[in-house]
């Protein structure tokens, strides 16, 4: 990682440059770092691009006042990538087609613009989810065909030293990386960094599988290190939940796939049985303040938004009121909620897809979605094993009902790595 600091100065450089006119340049902002990204364009220097949108995703998520201009700037920023990737597709070429997945989602989605109450922020919404399915496959393979393994190696070395620059804060200005009591290291949330760990963990494991020879056995283990102590820092038990059940699939799909049908059939029966039984082993096990017990009872109120959502899905079964509706109904329902003991959305992205598209666009999504990790379990063995901790992972959290986030473009990406013909014929050769 040091080499990558030491090659990746000048970039690391310019990221400082953002932060510090995002926070004291006021609307300066929302040109400079564009202007900025276009020239990385023109020089090619699409790894720096990539990370530097992916940057500007992670400080969107903030709950920091002075980074709200992220949230703006990521909009530009995806246009601005939009743009030069129709202008230029041929820069593209072959194109990667993960994004056909999920045409008839796409469809549906538009659709039910049609039923929206807030038209034109859905309408953003679309069309930036489109966007952002078409753009980071294919330029993430572009910064492959221009860098290949050193493209790879800076992903994860700047993902590590995000994570690494979180714990260190907490030790330096714990006030910046804590909410209510809690570690969120650079991310907007404790469970927003939860999300991002587990993401970028089975990121790293799938390209440490894919091509185990381009990290040292020393740089494996700081960064497994670096991700997993930060997982139990921000006390994420569905991070850490979905981890288990990762190895667990693995291990069983190594065995026999009817193992995993099996396993996955009875978790599923038996959630509810072992919800209510979970506070009892954590106490036998003297784990109660680090689960959060007082919380875990009733699901930090999950099971009052999930009951908010169900009764609402009664009234546009089939078809939704578009991308978004799911945000606009609980603030609107905000007071109401929070005196029953909920505070923000759905946290669960099967609930807020049914709620913004209807069952069909929900159908239609996951249509997609398993088409792509089965098509990538021809590739890899551990695809089973992701698709389920990433199931587990949007059961009680909404993150990939959103597209400008920095955990979709991270599954995104390890759909590109599972099923990118270009990368498997690298790893065959």
């Amino acid at each position: 990682m040091i080499t990558f600091i030491k090659d990746s100065l000048q970039f690391l450089g310019l990221l400082v440059v953002w932060l510090v006119v995002g926070i004291y340049g006021g609307p300066i902002a929302y040109a400079f770092i564009p202007a900025t990204a276009y020239l990385l364009i023109q020089k090619e220097r699409f790894t720096d691009l990539f990370l530097g949108f992916f940057f500007i995703l992670i400080l969107s998520d903030s709950r920091n006042y002075s980074l709200l201009f992220a949230v703006q700037t990521k909009y530009v920023f995806v246009v601005l990538l939009g743009v030069f990737a129709i202008l230029r597709t041929q820069r593209f070429y072959p194109l990667n087609q993960l994004y056909k997945n999920f045409i008839p989602f796409f469809v549906v989605a538009i659709i039910c613009l049609l039923f929206s109450d807030t038209i034109i922020t859905s309408s953003q919404k679309t069309l930036s989810y489109l966007l952002v399915y078409f753009i980071v496959p294919n330029f993430f393979l572009l910064m492959l065909k221009h860098e290949e393994v050193h493209a790879l190696r800076g992903w994860i070395f700047f993902g590590t030293l995000l994570l690494a620059l979180g714990i260190l804060l907490k030790y330096i200005t714990p006030e910046l990386v804590t909410l209510e009591g809690r570690f969120s290291g650079v991310l907007g949330n404790p469970n927003g960094l939860g999300i991002f760990t587990l993401l970028f963990f089975l990121t790293t494991y799938l390209i440490n599988s894919l091509l185990p020879d381009i990290f040292t056995k020393q740089e494996k283990t700081i960064t497994y290190t670096i991700i997993i102590t930060s997982m139990l820092l921000c006390g994420s038990r569905g991070a850490l939940v979905a981890v288990f059940l990762f190895f667990i699939i693995k291990y069983l799909y190594n065995k026999s796939i009817i193992l995993v049908i099996i396993v996955f059939i009875l978790i599923s029966i038996s959630y509810e049985y072992i919800n209510l039984n979970i506070p009892n082993i954590i106490m036998t096990l003297g784990l109660e303040e680090y689960f959060r017990l007082d919380t875990l009872e009733d699901g930090s109120g999950r099971i009052i938004a999930w009951n908010f959502a169900w009764e609402n899905i009664q009234e546009n079964f089939f078809l939704g009121k578009g991308i978004s509706y799911t945000e606009l109904l609980f603030k609107r329902n905000y007071s109401a909620l929070s005196i029953l003991g909920h505070q923000g959305n759905a946290h669960n992205s099967y609930l807020t897809f049914w709620l913004d598209t209807g069952l069909i666009g929900l159908i239609t999504y996951l249509g997609g979605f398993f088409l792509s990790f089965y098509r990538g379990s021809k590739n890899s063995n551990l695809s089973i094993a992701i698709m389920f901790a990433v199931m587990f992972s949007i059961n009680i959290e909404s993150w990939l009902t959103a597209s400008l986030n920095p955990f979709t473009i991270q599954l995104l990406i390890i759909l590109t790595l599972l099923t990118s013909p270009q990368i498997h014929a690298k790893k065959e050769a």
